[in-house]
């Protein structure tokens, strides 16, 4: 970059927050970019920067369309920058579209670069949090930015979760000229604690409440068949849907009301929400149970803890809440177990000699369980080389490891039938070892080498020196670099899963035993999780979570728009058929969960769009046998 460019760029914010030294240091890594009038350099939600682009001359447009309607629109002036916030906030996802609208000349600054900058200068780095601060007060920006980063965080505090979480949806009303009378018989028949009084427009105006009826009627003696408008309280106190729980917890309290209306975005009336409906939410919330875990401060009281979810869970599965978020929450109720026990098993064995990392693998390690789960872990601690003090790292690490998978077995996390836990020596072992099973593994093809590979590849560090999974994570794609014969081999392997399907399209289901007439639906995902294992092994993905590999593998351009929304679609669906057969048979049932659904059982609605899940299977294997097999 040539000094006046620089120079240019040193007095505009945020640069000149930077020290004068350091600035000048970064001559080299400031390139220019041009780019010509028309070309969309950049699509929301789908591509991935690595460059942070300040406007040098030119117009660009910014803006997010949905539904062929473009918001969040803002051109971009002399200096200007795009891209910062995404790489900063949003895990460098674009969040909107940059279109140059002019011939355009762009300085670009790597983005590794940019996030040093940020690390090493909080002033720097305040600048853009500033911005981002402050685009997140506008509604718009921030449905964007829920939906790209998190949608709904079932882990959220209970009061900072919004209101229509717990909102009673069904309204119950009556109009102006309803007789008392006739009112407390809807309330009876409805077991409802108040009803909505509409005026001649229809619209809501005033409420009547049991406790109206018990003081007014009851207690005064007014007459039974005047018109409910006599008793009722009018104007209404109400709360917006998106309000956080904890503005309806304030209001209740300090209007001493027991009753709020809840109101849609355009103050349309649309359900209720009493001081007890918080009560009864909170008790059930997701935030409490992990609270608890959290603060045990014996073991014992996380004895059988993992058969308290299903109940909480109950409500979201049956109103069809998203699978991405409650697989997400049962992860974090997961992780949150682990970490306690993995604090009382230091506790009772001691500091650990050396460091050490406890991993987690399977559904686990892809942040997927179910609420049919169980142990797949392992330790890996650093090499030494004096061998006593390996004899004692061997020592203490296979007593801890008792400790942590007896202790998850007691909190509801069975033991692993293949015996892939930390307690099983094997499992168990210092850096160096597991960088030889992982090349054993890659370089053979024996049934069982593959099935480690399935297993063991969807690996994260779940507490302690998370460098050694990164180390071995590194190893692992060393080693597969040229190495195309094992892509072939785990391609084969996978292949092996067909979709429970005929020729003629009929489903495949179990003929005796106790599964007898159904499928075992998280067989039939396994093509979508395998497919999506193998790319981000292929393209160095370091996500485990199997949407997470396919949004990644599909900026990466490793799948077509059209491929990725089948996939995505075809599992979000059968994970939720799944759920709901989980529950079911907890719930309903009383029994152990399992995987197995009854076509027959199934709407026939539900039955084309199982069917129509397996051709999209059928199409991602079909590119699996071309792309790494070679045949159509």
């Amino acid at each position: 970059m040539k000094t006046e460019d620089l120079k240019a760029l040193y007095d505009i914010l945020p640069f000149s927050l930077l020290p004068e030294s350091e600035f000048k240091s970064l001559k080299n890594d400031f390139a220019i970019e041009q780019v010509s009038e028309g070309t969309v350099l950049f699509e929301q939600e789908k591509s991935v920067l690595k460059k942070v682009y300040i406007l040098k001359e030119g117009e660009a447009d910014r803006y997010f369309e949905e539904s062929r309607e473009k918001t969040l629109r803002g051109g971009m002036g002399h200096y200007d920058i795009f891209g910062a916030i995404s790489i900063l906030m949003n895990d460098s996802i674009c969040i909107r579209t940059l279109k140059v609208t002019r011939d355009a000349v762009f300085y670009t600054l790597d983005a590794r670069v940019f996030l040093r900058l940020c690390a090493s200068y909080a002033g720097f780095k305040a600048f853009f949090v500033n911005i981002f601060n402050k685009q997140s007060l506008n509604a718009s920006y921030r449905y964007i930015l829920d939906r790209q980063i998190k949608e709904q965080d079932f882990t959220l505090p209970f009061f900072n979760q919004p209101v229509y979480d717990i909102f009673r949806p069904n309204l119950l009303t009556c109009t102006f000229d309803t007789p008392i009378k006739e009112a407390v018989e809807k309330l009876d028949q409805n077991r409802s604690s108040c009803i909505f009084v509409r005026g001649e427009d229809k619209r809501v105006k005033g409420i009547v409440t049991f406790q109206d009826i018990v003081i007014k009627v009851v207690g005064r003696g007014h007459d039974v068949n005047a018109p409910v408008t006599e008793i009722m309280s009018s104007p209404l106190i109400s709360i917006q849907a998106s309000s956080q729980v904890f503005e309806a917890f304030i209001t209740l309290t300090e209007k001493r009301v027991r009753h709020l209306a809840v109101s849609d975005s355009e103050g349309r009336i649309i359900g209720g929400i009493t001081g007890e409906d918080l009560v009864s939410a909170q008790s059930n919330s997701p935030y409490l149970l992990i609270r608890e875990i959290k603060t045990a401060s014996r073991i014992d009281e996380l004895e059988n803890i993992q058969s308290r979810l299903p109940r909480i869970l109950l409500g979201p599965i049956k109103n069809g809440a998203n699978p991405e978020h409650l697989t997400r929450l049962i992860t974090t109720f997961s992780d949150a177990i682990l970490e306690r026990i993995i604090h009382f098993a230091l506790e009772e064995a001691g500091p650990a000699p050396c460091e050490f990392v406890f991993m987690i693998m399977g559904s686990e390690g892809r942040r997927e369980q179910t609420l049919k789960t169980d142990q797949d872990n392992a330790i890996i601690y650093e090499d030494i080389d004096d061998p006593a003090r390996q004899a004692e790292a061997e020592s203490y690490f296979a007593m801890l490891a008792d400790f942590i998978c007896t202790w998850l077995d007691k909190a509801g996390f069975t033991f692993c039938d293949g015996d892939n836990m930390a307690s099983n020596p094997k499992w168990c072992q210092p850096l160096s070892v597991w960088k030889q099973y992982f090349f054993d593994w890659t370089h053979a093809a024996s049934p069982e080498d593959l099935l480690y590979s399935s297993i063991f590849f969807d690996f994260r560090g779940a507490w302690g020196n998370m460098g050694l999974t990164r180390t071995l994570q590194d190893y692992l794609y060393e080693t597969l670099t040229g190495w195309s014969g094992f892509f072939r081999n785990l391609t084969e392997n996978a292949l092996h899963f067909k979709p429970p399907i005929s020729f003629f399209k009929n489903f495949v289901v179990e003929t005796e035993g106790d599964h007898k007439g159904s499928l075992d639906i998280k067989r039939a995902m396994l093509p979508i999780i395998d497919a999506a294992r193998l790319y981000a092994l292929k393209h160095q993905v370091a996500e485990t979570n199997t949407l997470s590999r396919l949004f990644r593998l599909y900026t990466r351009g490793a799948f077509t728009p059209a491929e990725y929304h089948d996939m995505v679609q075809a599992y979000n669906y059968m994970t939720n058929l799944r759920f709901t057969r989980q529950i079911t048979a907890i719930i309903d049932e009383e029994r152990e969960p399992d995987n197995y659904i009854n076509p027959s059982n199934l709407s026939s609605i539900d039955q084309v769009t199982l069917k129509e899940c397996f051709k999209k299977i059928e199409n991602v294997q079909n590119k699996l046998n071309m792309e790494f097999i070679g045949i159509a």
